[in-house]
């Protein structure tokens, strides 16, 4: 039975061929064959193939390939018929696929090493007539197929060559080729491909496609779609061919001699060969005239080490499905940024269209991110035997001027910059779900490919059901000390990726092994890589049931194999997240009270051994429902200033941005600061940044602007890193870089705090506290200079406790006793330092914003906050507390526009800006967007909301609202108040806003109100991320 494959109709070849007019003039009637036997009729005594054996001249090839063609169609070989070709890479090979061609028959290249069911189902999907093999085969003799063996065509070889074969019913828009690739299910699919796909490619005036005196080695294996481009670019265009001895390839020392011996000219790679090569010998590519890279996502820091050692003549970045010929778009790589975090794809090779498509299907015309669809000459045909496929993946063209042009959805998703190059970003099939949230494997293995001491990287999901988590394992650059890397590539990872993105397991290895087609081998790599291992670090074993109870917590949530009864949290790579993890499961575990959460927390940050937070959990345990004692500090003499400071001398002129110190600038609103005040005409910002150098630091704040919409190029030799802690005396600078600031400095914008809703005043105080005070002192060195403090609307909860229900700008901060956790009790003392030192003549101003939320343009957003948290609690369980928490958001982008207004037009005076929304909502109407959005939510009393909150966290300990539980199932200090009481509309007091307004207003500033519009652009942003999850049903309102 003949294959089913998706014919042309005669209206639809003549489409292709009129469509023609749009591209740039190639031949595109024009045949594989006949495109040879013109060349080799230009040229025939020059070489055309050469192997280890010898060498052919394009007229002895030819006179090969026409003897065989005779012979195959002497055998039977009719036009379209399909002829499998199971060779390896040899010159048999290229005489076989040549000569099916020459026939007027469509070839199957087979690997002889595929396993023999897979071997049988290809053969019976494509519904191949013959086989072409070597003589000593064994071939499948439960197919009705006609064998010819590579004998057989060498036997065909005459005194006399026959005359080509010719049909004129073939057309260019009819099939060569037949590639069977496996996809994201691991399932064979028959891509069939037109001689016009190869033709406008192998003809157009491009650097990767050879010329005659150019000679190209193949290093692909012949079943994959490159080996297209390897053959017929190279022999169609007079140069010549060269097969490399099997094992030269793997070898860097042996592939270097290859291409010095062979004086070879132009060179594919794939990503993986190409990562291991770089890194050993980088100049072995300096005598290249073209380097083309392409068929996975490829290393930014491999590229630059190659421009860096002797760049070949071109370099070139490719990128193309199968199911478009071989190549669609390329990057002509010239020079690569050190911050630079992706190798664009580029733009379309010539009769190629691309189109970046959105979720809900309209086009992205500028900047912006969505599926690539590709149209022009290089659409395959379909898939043979699967119309259904074919129908959904190869659609018309509705974007274009003629409505019968076909499109190929690719499944990949792109980036489309401003200048209308593309960035590929991942494959919409290698998108999973983790603990409800979706997430973009080829996204995270990106990022740690971006590393500097990265070569490879790949992830996956090891494990099933609620034990399931993200795994990674990279190959480092040779020299570099796994254990150290590991820890650099958990901070790089946070760093660009929210939470649940970030890999609970990850282990560097000196390479990663490698699939045929030269991709990372994820069945042979993460399966045996992550079982569970008996070996122990070091140190005692856990004693007892409650040490071992605790040892299988920590090993959960730290992602290590085993504890010992010394280990310590922090050194095991423990955070603030896994802190709160590790406390509900221990909490779970040992029946502890939910409201001793942040006493679990206190005990856990004091006492960080396995053995000593075992005793301390206990303790708590047998505590059953008593109290907890912990004496608070007295806040009022913690904000008291050390010493008098010289708060005296000339200031800066007035909005003075020449050189600006800020702290926090790898924050979300951070790097909006950065943005802004560049755009406002900083001549040059200094960065305060954790980090190991500056290159790290600018590594750092480049990657989340990206993350969050930002363009770094707006940077480029604009500031400087200053890497430095806020904790440490003098930030821990040395006494030069410390003098530098005090005397370069014009201006500080102090945005800088450690953000924990769990952690107690004791735990932050050093970040928040300490390093606000190190910023005053700063700002009083050598000459004064303005600080702009950030703080937050929080730091006024306490009063709403008290009665008082308005609060002006120029109301003096009180009852910090009245606080709910130490986030606010330390931003408390931190704001009281300032005022405080504004008091004694420093010029400072104070920005009390209230929750920062995602753009007003495009809702991106940081996810790892409450109130994403919030959000993706109520999307996912369908419940939502029946209570009028306010929803007081103010986009970041504004945010950012009031405090640079402040401080290029406002004098620094002392006074406060309380950047609130003037129309805030309430969280009914957060409920009635979700259920618009056909999310099924019903309301319940607020006691029993938190208890299925605390029911949701207990079963995972990685539950989005784990960090945020302290808030709502334990009383505040000083009074009864859990989230509810500290928050709701009788009791938050409200807040004039005559200082901000005033601003607003002359700089024509308008913040966006809470309403509908807002809440569908965050809600939708969310869920286009993943960090929601779809609706399970469309319709249907709860109440």
């Amino acid at each position: 039975m003949p294959p089913i494959v998706p014919t042309p109709t005669g209206r639809s070849r003549e489409h292709t061929r009129t469509s023609d007019e749009t591209s740039t003039g190639y031949p595109s009637d024009a045949l594989l064959p006949d495109l040879f036997a013109r060349q080799a009729r230009r040229s025939p005594d020059d070489e055309a193939l050469v192997w280890s054996g010898g060498c052919w001249t394009f007229r002895e090839l030819h006179d090969r390939v026409c003897r065989a063609a005779a012979r195959l169609r002497a055998r039977g070989v009719k036009d379209g018929d399909i002829v499998a070709v199971l060779l390896d890479r040899s010159p048999q090979a290229v005489v076989s696929v040549l000569a099916v061609l020459e026939a007027g028959a469509v070839y199957l290249p087979l690997d002889p090493r595929t396993p023999r069911k897979r071997l049988v189902a290809m053969l019976r999907d494509a519904a191949a007539r013959y086989l072409v093999t070597l003589p000593d085969a064994t071939v499948p003799s439960s197919l009705p197929l006609g064998r010819v063996t590579t004998r057989e065509l060498e036997e065909a070889q005459t005194p006399r060559r026959p005359e080509p074969y010719r049909s004129a019913g073939r057309l260019a828009t009819d099939a060569a080729y037949l590639i069977y690739t496996s996809g994201s299910t691991g399932t064979p699919k028959g891509v069939l491909c037109p001689h016009r796909g190869l033709v406008r490619f192998v003809t157009a005036d491009h650097p990767a496609v050879p010329r005659p005196g150019d000679r190209l080695l193949s290093t692909t294996n012949p079943t994959f779609d490159v080996s297209c481009y390897e053959i017929f670019c190279t022999l169609l265009n007079g140069a010549c061919l060269v097969l490399p001895e099997p094992d030269v390839l793997l070898d860097t020392e042996a592939l270097a001699r290859c291409l010095c011996h062979h004086r070879i000219t132009t060179l594919w790679l794939s990503a993986g060969l190409f990562h291991v090569h770089a890194q050993s010998a980088p100049r072995m590519f300096s005598g290249l005239r073209c380097l083309m890279v392409g068929g996975d996502s490829v290393s930014p820091g491999a590229v630059r080490t190659v421009l860096g050692h002797g760049a070949p003549g071109t370099f070139i970045h490719g990128y193309g499905p199968t199911e478009n010929s071989v190549i669609t778009t390329s990057y002509t790589v010239r020079d690569l940024s050190d911050h630079a975090e992706l190798v664009p794809i580029g733009t379309p090779v010539p009769a190629t269209t691309v189109h970046v498509v959105r979720s809900d299907g309209s086009l992205v015309d500028a900047e912006g991110e969505g599926e690539l669809w590709v149209g022009g000459d290089g659409v395959a045909i379909g898939y043979v035997n699967d119309p259904r496929r074919t129908a959904e993946r190869f659609v018309p063209d509705r974007f274009g001027h003629d409505p019968r042009g076909r499109l190929y959805r690719t499944g990949d998703i792109v980036r489309r910059r401003a200048d209308g190059v593309l960035e590929f970003l991942g494959r919409k099939d290698r998108q999973v779900k983790l603990r409800g949230f979706r997430v973009e494997l080829d996204e995270v293995e990106a990022v740690l490919s971006t590393h500097p001491e990265v070569r490879e990287a790949a992830v996956d999901v090891v494990g099933e059901g609620p034990g399931a988590y993200l795994a990674a394992a990279v190959a480092g650059v040779a020299g570099t000390e796994a254990s150290a890397l590991t820890a650099r590539l958990y901070d790089h990872v946070r760093d660009r990726l929210p939470s649940h993105m970030v890999p609970s397991r990850l282990v560097c290895l000196p390479d990663l092994p490698l699939t045929s087609s030269g991709k990372a081998d994820h069945a042979r790599l993460l399966a045996p890589l992550f079982r569970p291992t008996a070996d122990r670090r070091g140190g005692g074993i856990p004693k007892g049931a409650d040490e071992k109870a605790v040892e299988r917590i920590w090993c959960e949530c730290l992602g290590v194999d085993a504890v010992w009864r010394d280990d310590d949290f922090f050194a095991l790579g423990g955070t603030s997240l896994t802190a709160t993890q590790i406390a509900t499961a221990i909490r779970r575990h040992f029946a502890i009270a939910p409201e001793k959460s942040n006493a679990l927390i206190r005990e856990l940050l004091s006492n960080p051994t396995l053995a000593a937070f075992t005793g301390r959990a206990r303790r708590l345990a047998d505590q059953g429902t008593a109290t907890t004692s912990h004496v608070k500090p007295d806040f009022r003499a913690a904000a008291r200033l050390h010493r008098a400071m010289p708060f005296a001398g000339p200031l800066p002129e007035q909005g003075c941005l020449r050189r600006v110190l800020i702290t926090g600038g790898t924050g979300f609103l951070g790097v909006h600061l950065l943005d802004r005040l560049v755009r406002a005409g900083a001549e040059h910002l200094y960065c305060l940044v954790r980090a190991q150098d500056e290159a790290h630091g600018a590594a750092r704040i480049t990657a989340r602007m990206r993350r969050y919409g930002l363009d770094p190029q707006h940077l480029d030799g604009r500031f400087t890193v200053v890497p430095g802690d806020l904790s440490a005396e003098r930030f821990g600078l040395g006494r030069a870089v410390w003098e530098r600031l005090a005397r370069e400095s014009d201006l500080i914008v102090h945005c800088g705090a450690q953000v924990n809703f769990a952690y107690l005043y004791e735990a932050l105080a050093p970040v928040n506290v300490g390093g606000t005070r190190t910023v005053v002192e700063l700002a009083a060195a050598h000459r004064l200079k303005p600080v702009h403090h950030i703080s937050t609307v929080g730091v006024l909860a306490g009063l709403g406790r008290t009665g008082v229900r308005h609060i002006t700008e120029d109301t003096p901060l009180a009852r910090p006793d009245r606080l709910p956790d130490g986030y606010t009790e330390t931003k408390w003392v931190a704001e009281k330092l300032v005022a405080e030192a504004a008091r004694q003549g420093l010029p400072a101003s104070i920005h009390r914003p209230s929750e920062v939320t995602g753009t007003s343009d495009r809702g991106v957003w940081k996810t790892d906050t409450l109130m994403c948290a919030l959000f993706r609690t109520i999307a996912q369980a369908g419940v939502a507390p029946d209570a009028p928490l306010p929803l007081d958001f103010i986009p970041v982008d504004h945010t950012a526009d009031m405090i640079t207004r402040v401080i290029t037009h406002e004098k620094s005076d002392g006074r406060v800006y309380h950047l609130s929304n003037p129309s805030y909502a309430h969280l009914p109407l957060l409920v009635d967007r979700l259920r618009a959005m056909s999310y099924r939510v019903r309301t319940v009393g607020y006691r029993e909301w938190v208890a299925g909150v605390i029911q949701a966290a207990d079963a995972d300990p990685r539950h989005p609202m784990t960090p945020y539980l302290p808030m709502f199932v334990g009383p505040a200090t000083g009074a009864a108040s859990t989230a509810e009481r500290m928050y709701s509309t009788s009791l938050l007091p409200r807040l004039s806003r005559d200082n901000a307004e005033r601003v607003a207003a002359a700089a024509d500033l308008t913040c966006p109100p809470v309403d509908a519009r807002l809440l569908d652009l965050y809600l939708g942003r969310l869920r286009e991320s993943g960090y929601l999850p779809a609706p399970e049903s469309t319709g249907g309102t709860a109440h």
